[in-house]
């Protein structure tokens, strides 16, 4: 029996992609940020609803948004808040991060351990948070998540953190 093929991964399509929508991102951040971010973050939502696998430019907004701490914490409020939509999200960033640069891997790997813990699976919870640690050790997220995770801190915790600040709240900052 074969293996099947793996399909490879066109880097410089991918990091042209990102670059692109990385630029464009900063620049619509001088006009309004607030703005940009919730265009941004409602776009990747939605998206991620949607079983299609991502395009690169597609890639490039997620990891964009993760990338950006203020529109991370609003996915993630929005993911919060609409439990129904963590599994089709979880599923793609699932399928980005193993395709995705070394620099996104720690926000990809942190956001699928939120996205668990919420869900009740802390085995996965605490694999992906290791990933994310290794890939960056200073990513304070992932160090808050490994915190809970290892002190048994029950995740409806962090859903009352999440609950008590408002998307427009995470959007802004205030997170």
């Amino acid at each position: 029996m074969t293996k099947p093929k793996t399909q490879s991964i066109d880097y410089a399509k991918r990091d042209l992609a990102i670059h692109e929508v990385q630029e464009n991102f900063l620049v619509d951040l001088g006009k309004n940020a607030a703005h940009t971010r919730m265009k941004i973050v409602e776009k990747v939502f939605l998206r991620c609803q949607d079983p299609v696998a991502l395009t690169w430019a597609e890639h490039g907004e997620l990891v964009t948004v993760l990338g950006d701490i203020r529109a991370r914490d609003g996915l993630l409020r929005k993911l919060h808040d609409e439990p129904k939509s963590r599994v089709a999200t979880q599923g793609h960033l699932v399928r980005e991060l193993e395709q995705a640069q070394e620099v996104s891997v720690a926000c990809l790997a942190t956001v699928i351990a939120g996205i668990a813990w919420l869900d009740g699976d802390g085995a996965l919870a605490a694999g992906m948070v290791a990933r994310g640690l290794a890939a960056d050790s200073s990513y304070s997220l992932a160090q808050l998540l490994d915190i809970a995770l290892r002190h048994n801190v029950p995740s409806y915790i962090w859903s009352q953190s999440l609950e008590a600040v408002s998307y427009e709240a995470c959007i802004a900052g205030a997170a």
